[in-house]
C-alpha cells in the first residue's frame, strides 16, 4: 500500500523532503516534528511509490481557535475536536499526480473515524488554491507571522 504510518527511520527522507518542498518557510527541526507524530500517529504518514518516499502528512489534535506556532513542539493540552493538519509535502517527481490530494483523503477518513468534525490549516506559500480544490474555505483568524505573510488559517468541515 503506498500510504503508509511514519516509523522512526522514516524521518531522515521526511526531513530532506521538507527542505525542498520548503522555500519560502524555513523548515521546522526534526524534534518539532516528531512531537506531532509522537502525539497522534495515527494521522501522521507517509506515500512511497516502491522505495522512493513521494510526500508526508503530519496532523494532530487541536483545541484552540489560533493554529500552533511553528518551530515549537505542541502544548502539553491539545485534545480537542479539529484535526490540525500541520504538514504536507510532496516530492518534485510526484507533483501533478495526485498524492497531495490521496493523503488529503486518507486524513479526511482517519479524521471521520475518529470523531473530528473539522480539519484545520494554515497555507502557506501561495497554496490556498490548491486547499480551496480540496474544499477548505478561508477563517477569519490570524496566524503567527512565522508561518509567511501570504499565510492564511483555512478550515474543512468533515461530513460524515
Amino acid at each position: 500500500m503506498p500510504i503508509q504510518p511514519i516509523v522512526e527511520t522514516t524521518w531522515l527522507e521526511i526531513l530532506s523532503l521538507q527542505e525542498k518542498a520548503y522555500l519560502l518557510v524555513e523548515p521546522e527541526s526534526l524534534d518539532v516534528l516528531r512531537d506531532k507524530w509522537l502525539r497522534s500517529p495515527s494521522s501522521c504518514f507517509i506515500y512511497r511509490d516502491g522505495e522512493q518516499l513521494m510526500g508526508y502528512l503530519l496532523a494532530h489534535a487541536w483545541n484552540k481557535d489560533r493554529p500552533p506556532k511553528l518551530f515549537q513542539k505542541l502544548p502539553e493540552a491539545t485534545n480537542g475536536n479539529i484535526m490540525f493538519l500541520h504538514d504536507l509535502a510532496v516530492a518534485d517527481a510526484a507533483l501533478g499526480k495526485g498524492i497531495g490530494s490521496k493523503l488529503i483523503n486518507h486524513l479526511v477518513k482517519v479524521s471521520a473515524l475518529s470523531g473530528y468534525k473539522k480539519i484545520r490549516l494554515v497555507a502557506v506559500q501561495n497554496s490556498r488554491l490548491f486547499w480551496q480544490k480540496h474544499g477548505f474555505t478561508p477563517v477569519d483568524i490570524s496566524v503567527c507571522e512565522s508561518y509567511g505573510s501570504d499565510a492564511r488559517l483555512m478550515q474543512r468541515e468533515i461530513l460524515v
